[in-house]
């Protein structure tokens, strides 16, 4: 019986050693084949690598990077020149001329941060919800068969997706430790995704996109949220048969996003 036990003790004794050598050889396999893989850098690899290491220097100056949401209301106005057709159907002139800003709103996200420690900037994403008032510059008339008229009627009401990017120049007034007021100039752009009329299409005045210059002010109080009031003077970008101008004036507030969430 004993030797029975010492022969079985032997055979699992031998056994496990060589589970173990095994184990151990298929593991030096296994990391030589990663130290391997460490050295053999994929193309696609080392592409990203380098977009990465050039992002991190191209970005290194921008600092302070703050996250806000934004809304605001915006009154808004279309100039429109309407010579440049003439049209079957004709409009009367006191119909569609009010002359007047009138109120839509927009929504969005805005980052604020720094560049190079002294040049402070905005750039933000919203969407529009625009409802224009209409001036048209051009008045026609038959008299005395037709009253005052005009060739077009414009898309008034209309929904944009637009982006900005705004220079902030600190002005030195009242305790600027406490609360600071900026100047604002800078471009936008928008791009109409709502649909467009029958009539503007057939017409070429179906343009989508426009670019603004941005002029305001804006009053941050002590970091907690921003009031902010901007002029828009925006123009299409694409020639038209009907040239429109869009003024714009928002007024509106951002809050930190980490201040709500």
């Amino acid at each position: 019986m004993g030797t029975t036990n010492t022969l079985s003790y032997k055979f699992l004794s031998i056994l496990i050693f060589t589970i173990f050598v095994s184990s151990s050889m298929n593991a030096q396999t296994l990391t030589k084949k990663q130290q391997d893989s460490a050295f053999l850098l994929h193309p696609g690899q080392e592409r990203m690598r380098k977009i990465k290491k050039s992002l991190a220097k191209t970005f290194v100056n921008f600092t302070g990077n703050e996250v806000s949401l934004y809304g605001a209301l915006a009154l808004s106005k279309q100039n429109i020149d309407d010579n440049g057709i003439t049209a079957p159907i004709n409009y009367l002139y006191n119909n569609l001329n009010s002359n007047s800003f009138n109120t839509g709103f927009n929504g969005g996200f805005r980052i604020d941060g720094i560049y190079k420690e002294k040049h402070r900037y905005a750039l933000s994403l919203a969407v529009n919800r625009i409802s224009a008032g209409t001036y048209y510059k051009n008045i026609h008339n038959l008299p005395p068969f037709i009253d005052d008229f005009t060739h077009f009627k414009a898309d008034n009401v209309f929904t944009t997706l637009s982006i900005a990017a705004h220079y902030k120049k600190l002005l030195p007034v009242n305790d600027m430790n406490k609360y600071k007021f900026y100047a604002v100039i800078g471009p936008s752009f928008d791009y109409k995704i709502s649909s467009i009329s029958e009539e503007n299409l057939i017409n070429g005045a179906g343009n989508r996109a426009f670019i603004n210059l941005d002029l305001g002010t804006e009053f941050d109080n002590k970091g907690y949220y921003i009031l902010f009031a901007h002029y828009k003077l925006g123009n299409y970008i694409s020639s038209s048969t009907v040239p429109v101008q869009l003024n714009r004036f928002e007024i509106g507030m951002s809050i930190k996003t980490k201040d709500l969430f």
